[in-house]
C-alpha cells in the first residue's frame, strides 16, 4: 500500500510539475506575443511618420512643384501645374495619394536623370546591402568571440584589445578611417586595388542577385571573385571598425550576466564541463542581446554609410543620394530615407521575432 501511495504521488507530483510548465510556458508565450505586437505597432507607427515627414518636405518646400515647371515659370503655369499633380487639393487627400503611391512601389522620378527613382534605387541597393552584410560579418567575426573571452576573462588580453579597438572604431569618423586605409593598404603597401568602385574598370559577372561575390561564384570565376573581395575589403574594413564596438560590449556585457546567474553557478556546482558549459548554457541566453545589437548595426548601416561610400566611390544608394543632393535632386534622396527607415524597422522586428525563437524558456 504504501508502494502504491508513493507511487500515486509521485505521479501527482510529475502532473503538477508538468502543469506548472505548461502555464509557464502558456504565460511567456502570451508576454511574447503581446510584446511582438506592441513592436508591430511601433513598426507601423515609425513608417507612418517618416512618410508624413517626407510628404512634408514634398509639399511645404514646393519640391514637386518646381521640379516640374521651374522656378521662372509664371503664376498661369503654376497653377495650372498645381491642378494637374493635384496640389490644389486637400491635404489630406494629397497623403492618402502619395500613401497609395508608396504602396504601389512609387517614388517618384529624378530630375537629373528622369528615371524613375524605384527602378534607380533598386540598381544601386545590392551594392549597398552587400557592403553592409560583409562590413556586419567582418564585425562578427571578431567583436562576438573576442567579446566572450573579455567576459570570461575579464581584464585580460581580449579584454584590453576588445576595448582598445572600441575606444579607436568610436572616435575616429568613418570617412578619415576610410582615407587613412587607403593610404596604408592602397598606396604604401599596394596589397589592395585603388577605391574606384566595386570593380574598377572589369567587367561585372552576368547579375543574378546583384550582389558580385555571389553572381561571380554562380558564373564560375573564382578569378573575378577574388577581385570583387579585395574591392570589398577597404569599404567593409571601415565600416567594421566604427560599427563593431556597440556588438563587443553587448557580447561582453550579456556573457558576463549570464555568467552571474544563478543557473550557471548551479550547473558549475554539479560539475559540468567547461566547453558544455559555455555552449549550452552561456551562449543560447546571451544570443538574444547579441542577435539584437548586430541587426540593429545592419539596419543603420544601410542608410548610414553614406561617407564610406562616397570616400571609396561605391555605386550605392548613398552615393546615390549625395548625387542628388547636388542637384537638388529631393525625390531620391527622400526615396532613401523612406527605404533606409524601413529597412531598420523590419530588420529590428525580424530581430525581436528571433529573439522570442531562442528564448530558452520556451524550450524548458
Amino acid at each position: 500500500m504504501n508502494v502504491m501511495g508513493s507511487t500515486h504521488m509521485a505521479s501527482d507530483d510529475i502532473d503538477s510539475l508538468n502543469t506548472t510548465a505548461e502555464t509557464n510556458r502558456s504565460a511567456v508565450i502570451k508576454q511574447w506575443s503581446l510584446y511582438l505586437i506592441k513592436r508591430l505597432g511601433i513598426l507601423l507607427i515609425v513608417l507612418i511618420s517618416v512618410s508624413i515627414l517626407t510628404f512634408s518636405v514634398t509639399r511645404f518646400a514646393g519640391t514637386p512643384l518646381y521640379a516640374a515647371v521651374g522656378v521662372y515659370s509664371t503664376d498661369e503655369m503654376i497653377a495650372e501645374r498645381k491642378e494637374k499633380m493635384g496640389l490644389n487639393k486637400p491635404l489630406w487627400e494629397q497623403y492618402a495619394t502619395y500613401l497609395s503611391g508608396l504602396a504601389r512601389g512609387n517614388l517618384g522620378s529624378s530630375r537629373r536623370t528622369f528615371a524613375p527613382v524605384r527602378d534607380e534605387i533598386a540598381d544601386r541597393l545590392p551594392a549597398t546591402a552587400e557592403l553592409v552584410i560583409f562590413a556586419v560579418g567582418l564585425s562578427i567575426l571578431w567583436a562576438v568571440p573576442v567579446g566572450a573571452l573579455a567576459a570570461f576573462r575579464p581584464k585580460g588580453w581580449a579584454d584590453r584589445i576588445g576595448s582598445s579597438l572600441g575606444q579607436i572604431g568610436v572616435s575616429v569618423p568613418s570617412f578619415w578611417l576610410g582615407l587613412l586605409f587607403i593610404y596604408l593598404l592602397y598606396y604604401v603597401l599596394a596589397l589592395l586595388p585603388a577605391p574606384f568602385g566595386r570593380l574598377g574598370g572589369a567587367d561585372p559577372p552576368d547579375s543574378v542577385t546583384g550582389f558580385y561575390t555571389v553572381d561571380a561564384l554562380l558564373a564560375g570565376d573564382l578569378a573575378l571573385f577574388g577581385e570583387a573581395v579585395r574591392y570589398l575589403l577597404m569599404p567593409a574594413l571601415t565600416l567594421s571598425f566604427t560599427s563593431s564596438p556597440p556588438i563587443f560590449s553587448v557580447t561582453r556585457s550579456a556573457v558576463s550576466t549570464v555568467l552571474g546567474s544563478q543557473f550557471v553557478e548551479a550547473a558549475r556546482s554539479y560539475g559540468i564541463p567547461s566547453r558544455a558549459l559555455k555552449f549550452r548554457h552561456v551562449a543560447p541566453n546571451a544570443a538574444p542581446p547579441v542577435i539584437n545589437i548586430v541587426a540593429m548595426t545592419f539596419g543603420y548601416l544601410i542608410g548610414g554609410a553614406v561617407l564610406v561610400e562616397v570616400v571609396f566611390s561605391w555605386p550605392g544608394i548613398g552615393t546615390y543620394a549625395v548625387q542628388a543632393m547636388d542637384f537638388s535632386d529631393y525625390d531620391p534622396v527622400l526615396g532613401v530615407v523612406l527605404l533606409s527607415a524601413t529597412i531598420y524597422v523590419v530588420v529590428y522586428f525580424l530581430a525581436d521575432l528571433i529573439q522570442f525563437l531562442l528564448d530558452p524558456r520556451l524550450r524548458e
